[in-house]
């Protein structure tokens, strides 16, 4: 790429990287969808200023002044024709004067290619797999082309190849960037939410098609027992050397066959390092899925607001009332519950900390197999029913979904302040009402009645409860 300042000139790139760069690259887009229905990269000089006005008529920007320049420009059609020079000045366009005299402003084919390429980079356009996979297998199953094998099957077939190859590559170091754009600077919340839409698109596009319609496997066996066929003929590999003398000016017929060879080399050596790309992708894609969900986890468990503090108490004292007896509402709080309303750092040992998690290789003698104790029938109804009733004591949605309909029976509503309460439990059990009322996956909804209420020493807001 040592001449490519010699092609496009030295100031090509200053546009994209001026003061105006976003108006130079909508001005850029305008010229080039303007050829779109030409016949060649050409257009009439003044219906393209007047596209052009039309955007600075719409456009925020009043005066604009170029850095090199003193003059002031507030005029929309002033301002489509200073962008227009600028453009020519820098090489991305040029003037031509047709047959009828009249001036076109034709885009030479080096800044095609290039505003082409932007376009797609914007669009985040992948490559159609599936569309580069059956070119090149039809291409090499044709027996028509065989005639001017080099032209017409390994030339297209190598730059085919070149093009799904590079496609491929870039979706590998893509699926990073991808999944840290869904994970980046987010809430847990929206971590989670861009997972699922991640795992449902499967990331990529692409990656999905690697499995299904675009899958390269499918056609890659053929492909190569073609190309070795070509390879090893000699009567045809001639006439690929043949071609490459005539398409590429190269005089040595040895030299010609060494390219020759090294062209369908090259693209067998591509299919067959497919595997191993795919494999990487695979490996990629799930470290960096795996990585989501840790990050995921890591906020929701360090979590210190106070939708996560209640929630963990909430569940905490759930699971001390569902395994103790009934205590007092006048006991005080134990430790444990007090320690939930400080403020410290929570974390986790992951293979992502600092520091390794230790790991004992400690060998020990085998322990006996344990033989269970046999229990007697009547042993094994007492373990059922306490196992039930521990279940039935659970704070549960069913649990609390249940105990809401027998309060309400026939009547339309209840307000929690007619619930009865005589320990701890029926005080986290109005609690758990409100909070299953609100998810909107009970029976019964809540609404609040602005009323504060104080019951046996605790004070909350009435609300009143009904059937959905």
């Amino acid at each position: 790429m040592t001449g490519l300042f010699d092609i496009v000139g030295e100031n090509f790139f200053k546009p994209l990287t001026s003061l105006y760069k976003k108006i130079y690259i909508q001005c850029l887009h305008i010229i080039y969808d303007s050829y779109r229905t030409e016949l060649s990269y050409g257009l009439d000089r003044e219906l393209l200023v007047q596209k052009l006005t039309n955007y600075f008529d719409e456009l925020s920007i009043s005066e604009i002044q170029f850095e090199d320049e003193t003059e002031v420009v507030s005029d929309s059609r002033n301002k489509a024709s200073s962008f227009l020079r600028k453009l020519i000045e820098y090489g991305w366009v040029e003037y031509e004067t047709g047959p009828d005299q009249r001036i076109k402003v034709v885009m030479p084919a080096y800044a095609v290619s290039i505003v082409r390429n932007l376009e797609d980079v914007a669009s985040g356009k992948e490559t159609e797999y599936q569309s580069e996979i059956s070119a090149i297998y039809s291409l090499l199953t044709n027996p028509d082309l065989l005639q001017d094998p080099y032209p017409q099957i390994v030339k297209p077939v190598y730059d085919r190849t070149v093009e799904l190859f590079t496609a491929l590559k870039q979706l590998n170091t893509g699926i990073r960037k991808y999944i840290d754009n869904l994970t980046s600077d987010k809430s847990a919340e929206e971590i989670i939410a861009n997972y699922f839409t991640y795992a449902e698109e499967i990331g990529s596009k692409a990656y999905h098609r690697l499995y299904t319609s675009d899958n390269v496997s499918r056609f890659r066996n053929m492909i190569l027992v073609k190309l070795d066929d070509m390879r090893n003929d000699p009567e045809l590999f001639t006439k690929v050397a043949w071609g490459v003398q005539r398409v590429e000016g190269e005089a040595d017929m040895e030299t010609a066959r060494d390219i020759a060879r090294k062209t369908i080399n090259d693209v067998m050596d591509s299919f067959n390092s497919y595997d191993e790309i795919v494999r990487e992708i695979e490996k990629k894609h799930a470290r960096y899925l795996s990585s989501t969900v840790k990050r995921a986890r890591f906020l929701l468990m360090n979590t210190n607001n106070t939708e996560g503090k209640i929630s963990t108490i909430l569940r905490y004292m759930a699971e001390e009332y569902n395994r103790d007896e009934i205590r007092s509402l006048e006991e005080d709080a134990s430790e444990e519950i007090c320690s939930l309303f400080n403020i410290f750092p929570q974390g986790f040992v992951s293979s992502e900390s600092i520091r390794a998690v230790p790991v004992s290789k400690k060998i020990t003698e085998v322990e006996e197999i344990f033989s269970p104790e046999r229990l007697s029938e009547e042993e094994r109804k007492a373990l059922r029913m306490a196992a039930y009733e521990k279940n039935k004591n659970r704070f549960s949605r069913k649990n609390i979904t249940a105990f809401v309909e027998a309060l309400l029976k026939d009547r339309e509503s209840v307000r929690a302040s007619e619930i009865e309460v005589r320990s701890r439990r029926d005080m986290i059990r109005i609690i758990f009402i409100s909070l299953y009322g609100q998810t909107g996956k009970a029976g019964y909804k809540v609404r609040p009645t602005g009323q504060r209420i104080v019951k046996e020493g605790f004070s909350f807001g009435d609300f009143e409860i009904r059937r959905r």
